[in-house]
């Protein structure tokens, strides 16, 4: 049998053999975070906000083309707009929907991933067949979101009266779950500038996505 030339089989036969997960994405995660160089940023990831106008949000989609962009709205439940979002977003972007947003379960099978907040991280297990992101703020919720293919971190910077951790705690947040996002105030490149010289895989933002 001749060596496989289709980049699925390479892919495979290279999953196997370091563990390496693609999620529609080329480049191998859990190595890139150890050796990629300063400067670089795999993941972008726009978190959506039901303060913005709905049209605002799909243009900020359309114009800065995430690489992860999540539906998140605690403030009322609009399942066509859910699905406008799906359709729309799904040309530009991996999608995702907050946890606590799902009210329809059976909507999740035209999501990519989930996003879980920390009060349900005790559901990681539950969605194998879906990316899983889970928020995390301390130790104690990192260490319990192991299983999940990527957390985010917060706050790094100061934002909304919380104060910032900064990068060097991101750095060991990175160390423990190797693909962590970084999340809460990066509001601009300024942000998005340090987050780059950090070991995370990529940043999340509301505000950067949308001024």
């Amino acid at each position: 049998m001749g060596i496989p030339s289709c980049w699925l089989c390479i892919t495979y036969i290279l999953s196997i053999l370091t563990s390496i997960y693609f999620y529609g994405i080329n480049i191998c995660l859990s190595i890139w975070c150890n050796h990629r160089s300063r400067g670089s940023i795999i993941i972008t990831y726009f978190i959506t906000d039901p303060s913005f106008p709905f049209p605002k949000i799909l243009n900020a989609i359309k114009n800065k083309k995430p690489t992860f962009v999540c539906y998140r709205n605690k403030n009322y439940y609009d399942e066509s707009e859910i699905l406008e979002f799906i359709n729309f977003a799904k040309k530009y972007s991996k999608i995702f929907i907050n946890y606590e947003s799902l009210k329809n379960k059976d909507l999740l099978t035209y999501f990519d991933g989930i996003h879980l907040p920390s009060s349900k991280l005790h559901l990681i297990e539950n969605f194998k067949e879906k990316i899983v992101i889970a928020s995390t703020h301390n130790l104690t919720e990192v260490k319990n979101s192991k299983n999940a293919d990527f957390i985010t971190f917060s706050p790094i910077f100061n934002s909304k009266g919380r104060i910032g951790v900064g990068v060097e705690k991101l750095n060991e947040i990175c160390k423990i779950h190797k693909n962590t996002i970084a999340l809460g105030g990066i509001i601009s490149n300024k942000e998005v500038e340090k987050i780059k010289k950090s070991c995370a895989v990529g940043f999340a933002s509301i505000r950067y996505f949308l001024t």
